[in-house]
């Protein structure tokens, strides 16, 4: 008697946790503002993930908790067998489909570029990156049907030459994301100049890739010029600079894991409340279905700029804005900031020993430029609401307001005093960025972080200018 009522006790508890794990939801409203999919309308995807594991986990526990003393060790052999021919099966797909996939890139996490001499077309549609999205979601930037040329070494380039007047390194936005070949910026400036350009951008890249790049494959060419595209809005990140174990990058690049996911996402996230923004022909607001928890904190986003029928849309993540709450005592001493200036510091010493002019070029992130632009029509209290989804411990709302706006160019001023101190160049696009986005031109996708080809000229027409202004050209 005292035996099953242990086991009844040991029953009840797994089917406790179950349901509560389940009935539990997660924060809504932050997955909303950091676009990340909810499933089922309540959870992550890794939480649903967890949650399904977690019935044949519980499954097990029952089987052996109701097992007498004869059965007991078969159950639990039985068990065994099936866990590791599972996990045996699982590996084996995996291997196979890492054998027979098609590697967007070689190398490691310090060095790596696309996979060399090949191509790739597509179309980039300028959408929300979650079924389940904002309250309003009005039509993005036009669809792009691009090309995407990766040369010999690697890089979106269709020349190939012994030596060019200007190499650029980069990430993403000088590689030129979700744009075609010949609307990066790199490109463009060679169309508004004359000049050779080469594009080491890559995306995905950071300032330790942007060294090893540089040393690699910038000083054969033998550039007069490098330019290098600092992106504040990752950039300075701490994790770019933490070295991460073989087992996680190897859990992280797993196909099956990326088939597993997809399949979850397409089975369990979608939701016919939201449908895509694009397939809006009027470029009206399709209105979505979100909790009313999310509706004050969410309301303003996408922002119109500027106002009236000449307004583009933007959006940005909570995390993108809640960088700019550090203060600039944090932001200079953050591991980030100290490696990121470190490694230009090492780019600079390299060009000084080859007689190659070095310009640092600065590109914002999108809360950089559109909160100024939209503070008016922006409450104090809704951009409490909305960084509380993600910040603890806000001072008041016209306090926080009047503290982010006295921090948003934090990144930049710390970047230009210590260009100012090596002797480095330093261009910034922030002014003729807000300037392209405050006269109605699209410079950024509404639904994603990168530039528009408008935001590609505006890059390249600022440091042509800047070359023509300067002292020497390449």
């Amino acid at each position: 008697m005292k035996e099953n009522y242990k086991k009844w006790l040991i029953t009840a508890f797994v089917l406790f946790i179950n349901a509560l794990l389940w009935i539990v939801p997660s924060n809504i409203a932050y997955l909303i503002a950091q676009q990340r999919d909810i499933l089922l309308g309540r959870y992550t995807l890794e939480r649903f993930i967890t949650l399904l594991v977690l019935i044949p986990v519980s499954a097990a526990i029952l089987y052996l908790n109701w097992s007498n003393k004869e059965n007991e060790r078969k159950r639990q052999f039985q068990i065994i067998a099936l866990s590791v021919s599972v996990l045996v099966s699982m590996l084996t797909i995996d291997v196979f489909l890492r054998l027979i996939q098609c590697k967007n890139y070689v190398g490691q996490s310090d060095l790596y570029h696309r996979t060399p001499n090949t191509s790739q077309n597509g179309v980039t549609k300028d959408v929300p990156e979650a079924t389940f999205s904002y309250p309003t979601s009005p039509a993005g930037y036009p669809d792009i049907n691009f090309t995407l040329t990766v040369d010999k070494r690697g890089f979106r380039n269709q020349t190939d030459l012994p030596k060019y007047d200007i190499v650029a390194i980069g990430d993403s936005f000088t590689e030129g994301s979700g744009v075609s070949d010949d609307q990066a910026w790199p490109v463009v400036l060679v169309q508004k100049s004359g000049y050779t350009v080469y594009n080491l951008g890559m995306s995905g890249g950071n300032p330790l890739t942007y060294l090893e790049t540089f040393k690699r494959y910038a000083v054969p060419l033998l550039p007069k010029t490098v330019i290098c595209m600092l992106y504040e809005g990752n950039d300075f990140r701490d994790a770019n600079f933490k070295k991460k174990g073989r087992l996680s990058i190897y859990f992280k690049t797993s196909p099956l894991r990326n088939i597993i996911q997809n399949s979850m996402i397409r089975c369990f996230g979608s939701s016919t409340r939201n449908q895509p923004a694009n397939k809006n022909p009027d470029n009206e607001q399709t209105v979505v279905d979100v909790p009313a928890t999310s509706v004050n904190a969410l309301s303003w986003l996408p922002a119109a700029v500027p106002d009236g029928q000449d307004g583009k849309y933007y959006a940005f993540k909570v995390k993108a804005l809640a960088t700019h709450l550090t203060d600039k005592t944090a932001f200079i001493n953050s591991t980030g900031c100290r490696k990121t200036f470190e490694f230009i510091g090492e780019i600079k010493k390299i060009c000084d020993k080859k007689n190659i002019r070095f310009i640092l070029v600065c590109a914002p992130d999108k809360p950089h430029l559109l909160l100024p632009l939209i503070r008016q029509k922006l409450s104090p209290e809704q951009l409490h609401a909305f960084l509380s989804l993600k910040e603890k411990d806000l001072p008041p709302a016209k306090e926080l307001m009047e503290t982010v706006l006295s921090r948003i160019n934090i990144a930049e001023t710390a970047t230009e005093e210590f260009c100012r101190s090596q002797s480095i160049e330093f261009v910034s696009l922030t002014k003729a960025l807000s300037e392209t986005i405050a006269g109605g031109r699209q410079a950024y996708f509404t639904y994603d972080q990168h530039w528009t080809p408008i935001g590609q000229e505006t890059a390249a027409e600022t440091i042509y200018n800047y070359l023509q202004t300067a002292s020497s050209k390449p």
